[in-house]
């Protein structure tokens, strides 16, 4: 049975208004806004809060360096990018950065006053699958991107030598003496410092409880190589950019391809150059140090994995289609693509399911709906008569069965949706329907009830999604409109 996707669209008159943010996205925003820099930080002798306008205007200005649509308004757009992975230091760096400027790119003011800088990795991820020789593999090539546009040189030194480096390399948990703790996986990735005389100048921290990986192409992990080139950007002296291409976007953007073959963004490279000028013809001084090992090979890239055949996105026979944070999740067998507010594909190729939701057990071969509950933003995911609940990737406890949202003993689900108008989750079997109430957190009496109830409802929909946008959606040749708000 071909599969479809139905959009359900409020057109009620009067237009309905945009759903207003709750105190929680508000709470979320401001902490958000404060901590990179859009907001300035509270003064610790007044109970002074932050005016609408001025809320309003750093929304504003956060959505442009994100390159969303100004609203002003927290939407859930919005309010989807402030839960990507991302860089821990501000976007915005004083108050010139407030305002449209030519240039995307912004510097920290501070340069290395020396051609030759040296480094060293003092600590190791310990979870991750990537051996320490490639580890340091790895940051050569990100240093060396920044070092032949340039002509910086760095050579990695031992722990031996009498002073410390001047880019000093950890994988670390939680607060780890610095102004920027971590906060576990899938938030704030890592950090860098910028070129100082201090001692913790130019030292560079990657958060020990992500998943790094390199050239992953089913998008596990976070690819260390890239976010070292971004970080390394910081410990040079480069601010973020809003530029479309920069590797100095404050959001993780995914795998850069080959070490090697990598370069640097138009805008990237006049912030480098804007610092430290075009790479010399011959270096300006020599290293005074033997290096600790002669430059690596870059690591291959891994190849794809023969075992498991990657279906075909273009078939149109989902699983399950779920909006998540912002982001259209289509699930087949067990694969799954994401599709960014932007209408980009994270990926090309699907991410293996059991992989990303860490914890889901093996044997959970389909996924049937899933869907972003409102109060919490806990991710569910069902299959057969249970549901999982995840806090971003990681499993919240056991199995649960839909019993407890109302179902019968047994009983299966097609697709689930929350609709975003009353705080109400649907939950659809066939002809039939479900309501539960999130806040309530209990089953609404008086059900299950029929599917006609809706004007346009298609017979049996095997998914449903809600649009952020207030946009019609197709797939294939049909197209289903509800004109009526579920009941």
């Amino acid at each position: 049975m071909l599969r479809l996707l139905a959009l359900l669209l409020p057109l009620l008159p009067p237009p309905a208004r945009a759903r207003e943010p709750s105190a929680q996205d508000v709470s979320l925003g401001v902490d958000w806004l404060t901590r990179y820099g859009y907001l300035p930080p509270p003064h610790p002798a007044q109970a002074q809060l932050q005016s609408p306008a001025k809320l309003r205007d750093a929304i504003k200005v956060m959505q442009r360096f994100a390159g969303l649509p100004e609203t002003g308004v927290l939407d859930p757009v919005t309010v989807a990018t402030m839960h990507k992975p991302r860089c821990s230091l501000p976007d915005v760096l004083g108050a010139a950065g407030l305002v449209r400027r030519r240039r995307r790119y912004a510097l920290s003011g501070s340069v290395w006053k020396k051609r030759t800088l040296t480094w060293r990795v003092n600590s190791f991820p310990q979870g991750s699958m990537l051996s320490q020789e490639t580890v340091r593999t790895l940051m050569h090539h990100a240093l060396t991107t920044w070092g032949v546009e340039s002509g910086l040189e760095f050579q990695e030194v031992g722990s031996q030598g009498p002073m410390e480096p001047d880019i000093l390399i950890d994988f670390a948990r939680a607060y780890h003496q610095d102004s920027y703790p971590f906060d576990g996986q899938g938030g704030t990735l890592a950090h860098a410092f910028f070129p100082g005389e201090h001692s913790i100048s130019g030292d560079t921290h990657f958060d020990d409880e992500e998943t790094w990986t390199f050239g992953s192409k089913d998008g596990e992990g976070t690819d260390l190589f890239a976010v070292a080139v971004h970080e390394f950007g910081h410990a040079l002296g480069l601010g973020h950019s809003s530029a479309p291409n920069s590797i100095m976007r404050p959001f993780y953007q995914g795998p850069v391809g080959n070490p090697t073959e990598y370069r640097l963004s138009q805008d990237d490279l006049e912030g480098l150059q804007q610092l430290y000028g075009k790479a010399p013809q011959t270096p300006l001084d020599k290293p005074t140090r033997k290096p600790l090992a002669p430059p690596p090979p870059p690591p291959a890239l891994p190849p794809d994995s023969p075992s498991q055949p990657v279906p075909d996105r273009c078939d149109g026979h989902f699983d399950a289609i779920a909006n998540i944070r912002g982001e259209t999740f289509f699930f087949k067998g067990p694969w799954f693509w994401r599709l960014q507010p932007s209408g980009q594909l994270v990926s090309p190729r699907p991410a293996r399911l059991h992989r990303f939701w860490e914890g889901l057990p093996a044997q959970v071969k389909v996924i049937q709906a899933a869907y972003a509950r409102h109060p919490d933003g806990r991710i569910l995911l069902f299959s057969g008569p249970q549901f999982w609940v995840f806090q971003d990737r990681q499993l919240e406890g056991v199995a649960r069965p839909l019993t407890e949202l109302g179902l019968p003993p047994g009983e299966e689900v097609d697709a689930v949706f929350s609709w975003p108008l009353n705080g109400k989750t649907y939950l659809i079997r066939g002809r039939r329907y479900w309501r539960y109430d999130e806040a309530a957190a209990r089953p609404d009496p008086g059900y299950p009830r029929d599917l006609s109830l809706w004007e346009g409802a298609p017979h049996a929909p095997d998914d449903v999604t809600v649009s952020n946008t207030g946009h019609s959606s197709r797939t294939r040749s049909h197209h289903v409109l509800l004109q009526r708000s579920p009941r």
